[in-house]
């Protein structure tokens, strides 16, 4: 098959929806099919494309107060010829908005089916962002583009039962996978530790984007709460990512917590099976990527019992689950876990088995196959 990609993200960009396109476009061109990516401009460096895969740039703008993320042009009749050189049989659609709305407007004139996929919850993000009062316009124009493609992908049944209870059609789960060989707890480093904090003391992990809308300031509230009072096994908290968020993150971060910046590769693998415990107050996520990965690496979970973290965090099995933006009830789980080395234990090793059943294979069959169904319509 010939897929035409439409995204707003994509490499050399730093974010899930980034990474798992990527994932999705190398896997495509290891069975043997030909990708077209379109997306936004984003840095100077261009990634390394597998062999079948070609990348096309649209023009693209800051979008305000979240500079992070470039929205592109809504119109390229220099994009549209590609396509039209590319002749792609199904279009993906892998976001809503201006290259969505791009991508929507070749399967339309180009005669083509289009299958869509929805990465992030934007109603739920603009709150935080003092958009609060266009959640319901924005879930308006939502239905309204996905009910103009033939399939919508979500990565997780908590997301599938939102989008259909807002009046979207023919929703389908993709979920994801993780790669199991290179998240692992073999990856554990002295070495690592060290320079994150005391050795002997519990170290809770975070990995994400220093964001707003990832509830870092609750996961800073419980924080203050542990380390007030003296503790046998002291907590060192110790956060990975980055985003232009970042200097925020760190004025409002009580003493003590290491930022280690952005890491990716062997570094990152390293940093997850080096903590003992994932903290994930999140409460806008469609899955979290980023759980998968912790579970890997032999990390329990802790995490806000909301949204697309249910799909792999079950409470008092792999991890455990707290009131979403609750810093009180966030600090208790983590006194937990702290407090019981053997529930530590049982709950990481229930993770790595967890994550041990989520292949890549496995998570791309259902899109694969909803690409040779409306071809074939």
């Amino acid at each position: 098959m010939r897929i035409a990609l439409y995204s707003e993200t994509y490499l050399p960009q730093h974010n899930g929806v980034a990474l798992i396109l990527d994932r999705l476009v190398r896997h495509l061109a290891g069975a043997g099919h030909e990708v077209l990516v379109v997306a936004t401009e984003a840095g100077t460096t261009p990634p390394e494309l597998p062999s079948g895969v070609e990348l096309v740039r649209a023009r693209g703008l800051p979008l305000p107060r979240y500079p992070d993320l470039r929205i592109g042009l809504p119109y390229s009749a220099t994009i549209l010829r590609a396509v039209e050189r590319f002749r792609p049989d199904v279009v993906h659609l892998a976001t809503e908005y201006s290259m969505g709305l791009l991508g929507l407007q070749a399967s339309r004139k180009l005669g083509l089916p289009a299958v869509a996929s929805f990465h992030t919850n934007i109603p739920r993000y603009l709150p935080y962002y003092g958009f609060g009062w266009l959640s319901e316009t924005c879930w308006r124009y939502l239905r309204w583009f996905h009910n103009r493609v033939r399939f919508t992908y979500c990565p997780s049944e908590s997301t599938r039962t939102i989008l259909l209870d807002r009046g979207i059609r023919n929703v389908r789960v993709w979920g994801r996978g993780v790669d199991i060989e290179r998240f692992h707890p073999g990856r554990r480093s002295d070495a690592v530790r060290r320079a994150r904090g005391p050795d002997e003391a519990l170290h809770l992990l975070y990995v994400g984007r220093l964001t707003p809308e990832k509830d870092l300031l609750v996961l800073f509230d419980a924080y203050r709460r542990l380390v007030a009072h003296p503790r046998r096994v002291p907590i060192q908290l110790i956060l990975t990512g980055d985003g232009a968020y970042a200097p925020k993150a760190q004025a409002s971060a009580p003493a003590g917590v290491t930022f280690t910046g952005h890491l990716e590769g062997e570094d990152l693998a390293r940093a997850y099976a080096s903590a003992d415990v994932f903290v994930f107050p999140s409460r806008t996520e469609t899955l979290g990527n980023v759980v998968l990965e912790a579970q890997a690496s032999g990390l329990p979970v802790i995490a806000a019992a909301e949204g697309g973290v249910l799909e792999n965090v079950r409470d008092g099995a792999n991890g455990l689950l707290c009131e979403p933006g609750d810093a009180e009830s966030l600090a208790a789980r983590i006194e937990t876990i702290a407090s019981d080395a053997a529930l530590r234990r049982a709950l990481a090793s229930n993770a790595r088995a967890w994550a041990e059943r989520r292949t890549w294979d496995r998570a791309f069959a259902p899109l694969i196959a909803g690409y040779e169904e409306v071809t074939r319509r």
